[in-house]
């Protein structure tokens, strides 16, 4: 009968030293040279303006965020004059309101903290549906009889004016939620999808031209545009 023994055998510290990887000449000032680099780099990146914001906590970004867009939101509310009476039908309510929970859903995409398990891609990909779905049937809805009265040309000529203003009140939604993106999957996408959103916001408070036409091609067209523009554009051709 044989006695077992929890000591090793004597070659066996001998075999393991033989299977480690020599240390090669210069190995301990290339790490050193790495860690330089990657120090400087990250040094670089904190005194960027976006090094900066992604940098900050989940709930800090999620506050700057929604006080630049209630600034922003409470500016051009006050600021420009709202469509008129007859046009603040209960539909135009309903679409204001589902535009800000649109917006305030892809910000919470967008700041999703990293430490928790990454959304499906099939959910961003139902907020950029379901925005542009949001500013179709905006536009669908039937405008009030004494709205409707105004010359369709006039709505077809005033288009271009809206997508324009639509364009350039969503680039700073696009670029804020951009600004504190740390690399959620089809980030990228769910901003311009808000972006679109946003400019559909102001425009549908406070455009007056009624037409189904105008609306589909001055208002729609802007969470359209920005979508393939900017979201499709910057994720397949920046990846490269």
């Amino acid at each position: 009968m044989t006695s077992g023994s929890n000591r090793p055998e004597p070659a066996l510290g001998e075999r393991l030293r033989e299977l480690e990887a020599p240390e090669t000449p210069g190995s301990t000032e290339r790490m050193d040279q790495m860690f330089s680099k990657v120090k400087t780099e990250c040094d670089q990146s904190d005194r960027s303006l976006s090094g900066f914001l992604r940098s900050r906590s989940t709930a800090t970004r999620r506050m700057l965020v929604l006080s630049v867009f209630a600034t922003l939101a409470l500016v051009g509310w006050f600021a420009f004059p709202l469509v008129g009476d007859q046009a603040r039908t209960i539909q135009w309510a309903v679409s204001l309101v589902s535009f800000c929970v649109l917006i305030l859903l892809a910000m919470f995409m967008v700041t999703r903290p990293v430490h928790l398990p990454a959304l499906p891609r099939w959910q961003s990909l139902c907020l950029v549906c379901i925005a542009l779905g949001a500013t179709v049937v905006a536009a669908l809805w039937p405008h009030p009889a004494a709205q409707a009265a105004t010359h369709e040309h006039v709505g077809n000529v005033m288009a271009g004016a809206c997508m324009g203003v639509g364009l350039l009140l969503g680039v700073p939604v696009y670029a804020l939620l951009r600004l504190v993106d740390r690399g959620n999957a089809f980030g990228s996408l769910v901003a311009a999808a808000a972006a679109g959103v946003a400019g559909n916001f102001v425009l549908k408070a406070h455009c007056a031209v009624p037409g189904t036409s105008h609306e589909l091609l001055g208002h729609a067209s802007v969470a359209v545009l920005f979508v393939v523009g900017l979201g499709l554009v910057h994720r397949f051709v920046g990846a490269k």
